[in-house]
């Protein structure tokens, strides 16, 4: 595509103003504060009440929007976290967003300003965070995106220094795999410089399935010493052989061991097959690899101008075994090995040239920049990234049987022998390579336009280009199929924020503080033409402890080359139940990209309410509903059940006795998609022993009965009154802390497309292997932090669902059981432990964790109709990792 002049000119233009604005201390409400410390004022009111105005710390976000969370710095001490990733996993029920579609990380800045990326600052050390802070989704607007994640900002020390190593070693109570990692990660912050360099090296073994005890799947004739069938009238193997066994033989074992077996060594494996099973060289978890190097550099180029570097290279490894070579001969009677008199089928494994294998190697490059300069009552940003991936894969489907095919046929080569199939090559392996890149740059200018007796109208203009490149190139049965593809997008939006009442002034004191936010985004396309996303939102807090507020936003979306250009992958041997006929088996499974997608519209409706009581400390209560609509969704391969089936024949592959043989799985779109949803829930903290003194707004001094000049309206006094862990500053004190959030799905249904019956998600239909979407989900976290003794509790619960087959002979429905997923925590900071430091210097600085994953050892319970476990669910198919056990070592220099 030609970029437009006007799109082009739109980039610069949200520069221009930063290059004529003075340079001058930052004051507007999107821009991170940069006041050194917490300045104090005490007032005496005209009813004589003490007034204590305290303003926001340094790198806070300024904005009357209040958060949903602050965390201090025991807070964050008690979550026992290594790094900011797991920082911001253990405060995921406060941090998912809220629009009620799942998935994606929430939006990251660093002392209120925007980064290029989570990875500027995802290996930094908790012990470097001042505060944390959780926005809710209309605070992303004003830093440019939209507004369907929430907003976390971390807030840095201003001097600080370390050195940490972290070793780790994890295995499964059922054994059978171990992973090892070892981080060393470097960090120096001052005034004006921040470096960081992390180094993790992580390697696991493979988990095959012989070492879960599965049970090979039903019906093949394939078996490592061979099963013999017939092709004669009702699939008679010999009439000979019948009258021997003393009924109708159709199918019989080879006998081991016996290089030319007799007619009447087969009567005794007469009806009766060799084990199948190839579980030992079949792979549930690949061996995997992975080295990762991170770094950071910033700096501050003046009062309120920051450029920072960042460069990532990861390489990533996987090895996988995908069984054994297998197919089947015809025996001739012809041959002299013999002894059946007629035509049969030979079927068999060989353990020659080796199992079949798949090796994956990826490699990862990324950089970015930002540079944030405020001037006046404005920001500029510039953000800069640069993402190349690389992934080579090799898969080994098959060894080469034409040779000995020829030699069965013809009587040459004894299929009974023991050195039979020893020479076997393998045929030429499918080969797929990939190179993804993308390239892209964005400008943000956010401030204030106005200043009105209720507040300052705040808007953020953003302008930004992307460049996405994907090449790929597949080689498969001498066939190879290049695919190149590029996409340009050229993008702009405009935010809005314009605050109609104040409760300090006029009607806002009796009817309380009203806002409303709009955005308009605009995007150009090379390869998709012109899309256009828009929101609008309303604020009212009616007390400073309570907010509502309601959005509706829309967009329109293009799939991402990936979906449409990845190389086509055939993975054979994949276990898979087949709903119709109700039977698990070992199929092909395609996967890949898919030129033919088409482009997709969303529209949310959003309320939300927010209520911290005063009668309870630290509590904070949210209530949410979500109404999503989607047109043309791109969605991958649902769950292969007869209505998915129906609707997509063309993907599904049979034989001539109705057996499934492969699934293409490669993406779809379904022509609507409808959900609503409610999700409620509590964060509540509190002291263990005696309690801390009170804290006021950000950390500071106790909140004042009336708002002070430049204070917050938030709800609580300031954020004072938002639910938060710990004191302020100073220690570690003993703190307990509980996040419980409840999700009830109202409406969850798909329609594939016009003509085809409306999938119910809740009521029987399914999309995914488990089955269909949960009526109830509980998501939960939670811990105590005493002396240096740490425990916390993060899980999920997820109630039962159904698939349903076709009601007809040989079907089966599916019950997928509700599963609750526990994970425990348990660590010890030996720097509060004094015997233990004064005995043993060395262990200064160190922490010991204990990790249970799966604690309950709870995995989804899959039941037929007859109260079977189908083949294809068994347990260690499900959850292959079960209850594992972590333990790490951490030690700061």
């Amino acid at each position: 595509m030609t970029i437009s002049r006007l799109s082009a000119i739109l980039l610069v233009s949200t520069a221009v103003p930063a290059i004529a604005m003075d340079d001058a201390q930052s004051t507007g409400s999107t821009v991170a504060i940069a006041d050194s410390d917490i300045k104090e004022t005490v007032e005496v009111g005209p009813s004589r009440e003490i007034v204590v105005t305290a303003e926001r710390i340094k790198g806070s976000v300024d904005t009357d929007v209040p958060p949903v969370e602050v965390l201090n710095e025991a807070d964050i001490a008690s979550l026992g976290a290594s790094s900011l990733t797991e920082l911001v996993a253990a405060v995921a029920p406060q941090a998912n967003s809220g629009r009620g579609r799942g998935g994606g990380m929430p939006i990251i800045l660093l002392n209120g300003q925007r980064v290029s990326g989570f990875r500027e600052l995802r290996d930094l050390p908790p012990e470097a965070i001042r505060q944390v802070q959780i926005f809710p989704e209309e605070v992303a607007l004003k830093y440019g995106f939209r507004p369907d994640q929430r907003v976390i900002n971390f807030i840095l020390k201003d001097n600080f220094a370390s050195f940490a190593a972290e070793i780790e070693h994890a295995q499964p109570q059922d054994g059978g795999f171990g992973t090892n990692e070892f981080e060393t990660t470097l960090t120096r912050i001052g005034p004006k410089t921040r470096f960081n360099l992390d180094v993790e090296l992580e390697r696991s073994t493979a988990l095959t399935e012989s070492e879960r005890d599965l049970i090979s799947s039903a019906g093949s004739l394939l078996a490592r010493g061979g099963n013999i069938s017939g092709l004669g009238v009702n699939g008679t193997i010999s009439p000979a052989l019948s009258a021997l066994a003393g009924s109708n033989v159709t199918k019989a074992g080879v006998p081991l061991g016996i290089s030319n077996p007799s007619l009447a060594q087969f009567a005794s494996t007469a009806n009766r097959l060799n084990d199948g099973n190839i579980g030992d060289v079949r792979t549930l978890l690949p061996r995997t690899e992975r080295l990762e190097m991170n770094g950071t550099w910033s700096r501050s180029l003046g009062p309120q101008t920051i450029l920072s570097f960042n460069a990532n290279y990861a390489l990533r490894g996987s090895e996988s075994l995908l069984g054994l070579p297998g197919t089947s001969f015809v025996l001739p009677r012809s041959s002299p090995f013999s002894p059946f008199g007629q035509d049969v089928t030979l079927s068999r494994y060989f353990d020659a040239p080796r199992p079949l294998e798949r090796e994956s190697e990826t490699h990862v490059f990324q950089t970015g920049s930002t540079f944030n300069h405020a001037l006046g009552t404005w920001r500029w940003t510039l953000t800069g990234n640069y993402a190349r991936t690389a992934n080579d894969t090799r898969t080994m489907r098959n060894a080469d049987f034409t040779t000995l095919r020829a030699g069965v046929l013809a009587g040459t080569i004894n299929p009974f022998a023991a050195d039979f199939g020893a020479n076997l090559l393998f045929t030429a392996p499918d080969i797929s390579n990939s190179l993804n890149q993308n390239m892209d740059l964005r400008s943000t200018l956010a401030g204030t336009v106005l200043k009105l007796p209720a507040g300052d109208v705040q808007m953020t203009f953003a302008s930004g280009l992307t460049r996405q490149m994907l090449d790929s190139e597949t080689w498969r049965s001498g066939v190879t199929t290049d695919i190149s593809l590029r996409r340009n997008i050229m993008n702009h939006s405009v935010n809005a924020e314009l605050p109609l009442t104040s409760r300090d002034f006029g009607i806002g004191s009796a009817i309380g503080e009203w806002a409303v936010n709009g955005n308009v985004g605009y995007s150009d396309l090379s390869d998709f033409g012109k899309l256009v996303e828009y929101g609008a939102g309303l604020r009212w807090a009616p007390a400073r402890n309570l907010t509502f507020q309601a959005s509706i936003t829309g967009d329109e979306n293009a799939p991402g080359i990936g979906p449409l250009g990845n190389p086509i992958l055939v993975t054979p041997n994949v276990a898979t139940y087949d709903f119709t006929r109700g039977e698990s088996l070992f199929i092909n499974l395609i996967t890949g990209g898919n030129a033919a997608l088409i482009g997709e519209k969303r529209r949310d409706v959003i309320l939300n309410a927010n209520w911290n009581p005063d009668f309870i400390k630290d509590f904070a209560l949210q209530f949410s509903y979500f109404k999503n609509n989607s047109r043309n969704t791109t969605a991958a391969f649902p769950l292969l059940t007869p209505e998915i089936e129906a609707a997509f024949a063309s993907r599904v592959v049979r034989d001539v006795q109705g057996r499934l043989v492969s699934i293409d799985q490669r993406p779809v779109n379904f022509d609507r998609e409808t959900s609503q949803r409610i999700r409620w829930g509590f964060n509540v903290s509190g002291n263990i022993g005696a309690a801390a003194p009170p804290r006021g707004p950000f950390g500071g001094p106790p909140a004042a009965a009336t708002r002070g000049p430049g204070m917050p309206r938030a709800a609580g006094g300031g954020f004072g009154g938002v639910a938060r862990f710990g004191a302020p500053g100073g220690g570690q004190p003993s703190r307990w802390n509980v996040a419980l959030y409840h999700s009830y799905r109202i409406e969850d249904e798909i329609l594939i497309r016009p003509g085809v019956p409306v999938l119910d998600l809740l009521n029987g239909s399914a999309t995914s292997s488990n089955g269909g979407a949960s009526r109830h989900e509980v998501e939960l976290s939670g811990g105590l932090f005493h002396k240096g003794f740490g425990l916390r509790l993060q899980g999920t619960y997820k109630s039962a669902t159904t698939a349903n087959g076709t009601g007809l002979a040989g079907s089966n429905d599916l019950r997928f059981s509700d599963i609750a997923a526990v994970s425990a925590f348990l660590f010890i900071n030996l720097d509060q432990q004094a015997r233990v430091i004064k005995a043993v210097p060395l262990l200064k600085g160190s922490r010991i964790a204990f990790r249970i994953e799966n604690i309950l050892n709870d995995i989804v319970d899959v039941r037929d109709q007859n109260g079977n476990v189908p083949l294809g669910y068994q347990p260690g198919y499900i959850d292959p990792r079960g209850r594992v056990f972590e333990l790490s070592f951490r030690k700061r220099f």
